[in-house]
């Protein structure tokens, strides 16, 4: 697993086409990964979720996780005023938390053969895919990072395609919200950690 903390500048004519040029331009972390993703070529004026069976629960996590963003700085406001309720309030929080990871392990729709090592950042991913794209085609994409199981419904663009076999397709994640640029932001920062630990059991 490799993360970049890009600060060099390129001229900003130059064409994008993979995802390490992505992640250099617009100053991104990324990682070497395996998670559970589908891509799907989209035809413009479709919708992302049109493409994929998904059940209820898909996102859950993504949601609570989201919402769980939003109150930290409500929360640190509330303990500063008083520790025990700010406790009590982490406390629930984590049972909510383990509650919507059962139910959401319960229903979620991951199969093997939807896991594939990827190169993540907050701004696109890189994958093996079983099929030739050209450059700019629109693409569905089905996220979910592991082992939290954080789902996420993105729309992409193809800035280029391998034309040796295997295909490597790199997509630029198109639309993002900061939210669910943060959820990456978050699983690549405790990817790394955890790496960081253990490679150095002192720590």
């Amino acid at each position: 697993m490799s993360a970049i903390d890009c600060t060099g500048h390129r001229h900003m004519s130059k064409v994008i086409q993979t995802i390490d040029e992505l992640a250099n331009r617009r100053q991104y972390f990324r990682i070497e990964d395996s998670v559970s993703i589908e891509v799907e070529p989209m035809p413009p004026g479709q919708s992302v979720g049109a493409f994929f069976d998904l059940n209820p629960e898909f996102g859950l996590i993504s949601e609570f996780q989201l919402l769980d963003v939003e109150s930290k700085h409500l929360l640190r406001t509330i303990t500063d005023r008083d520790k025990n309720l700010g406790q009590f309030l982490k406390v629930l929080n984590k049972k909510l938390d383990s509650l919507s990871r059962v139910i959401a392990l319960n229903h979620q729709q991951t199969t093997k053969d939807t896991i594939h090592p990827v190169n993540l950042s907050e701004g696109g991913v890189a994958l093996p895919y079983p099929q030739h794209l050209e450059t700019g085609q629109e693409v569905a994409i089905k996220l979910v990072l592991l082992p939290e199981y954080s789902g996420l419904l993105l729309s992409g663009r193809v800035l280029s395609c391998d034309e040796d076999r295997p295909y490597r397709l790199h997509v630029e994640f198109h639309d993002i919200s900061e939210a669910h640029q943060q959820l990456i932001a978050r699983h690549i920062m405790r990817k790394q950690s955890q790496e960081i630990h253990a490679q150095d059991p002192e720590n």
